[in-house]
């Protein structure tokens, strides 16, 4: 399956995924390196907080739904914490349109339905949301 190519020139983009399933962040990461990310994988939010103290990552991939600090607990900590609004946040879940709906309002930059959304749109959404944030401000 080919898939959208990542944003390259000098800079790798780092990528953490944040699921509490293992087996999937697992593979999503491996699909992440296959085409060119940098990435690490994080269980929960409080989790990604401490990853990305050490670690600065250019897109979060977020799930809503984990034990410790949830999705929308890591989402309420970014817009407290200027320095974690450095990384894009792609919210990708199984929860409902009104969770994901309540993401969006919390500073997601955009969400996908976990459950129905293949592999190639969950990468093509990676690489657009990548080529964004290295756009020059007008």
């Amino acid at each position: 399956m080919q898939y959208a190519e990542p944003v390259r020139a000098h800079w790798c983009a780092r990528v953490l995924v944040v699921n509490d399933d293992v087996r999937l962040a697992s593979s999503v990461q491996m699909l992440l390196t296959e085409v060119g990310y940098e990435a690490r994988v994080a269980s929960d939010g409080e989790a990604a907080l401490r990853t990305l103290e050490r670690w600065p990552a250019d897109l979060v991939l977020l799930d809503l739904m984990m034990p410790h600090l949830d999705g929308w607990g890591f989402l309420a900590r970014r817009a407290a914490e200027p320095q974690l609004a450095r990384a894009q946040v792609l919210v990708w879940s199984v929860a409902g349109p009104a969770e994901l709906e309540r993401a969006r309002t919390l500073g997601a930059d955009e969400c996908l339905p976990g459950g129905s959304t293949p592999p190639d749109a969950l990468m093509d959404t990676v690489a657009h949301l990548l080529a964004e944030a290295r756009q020059p401000a007008i």
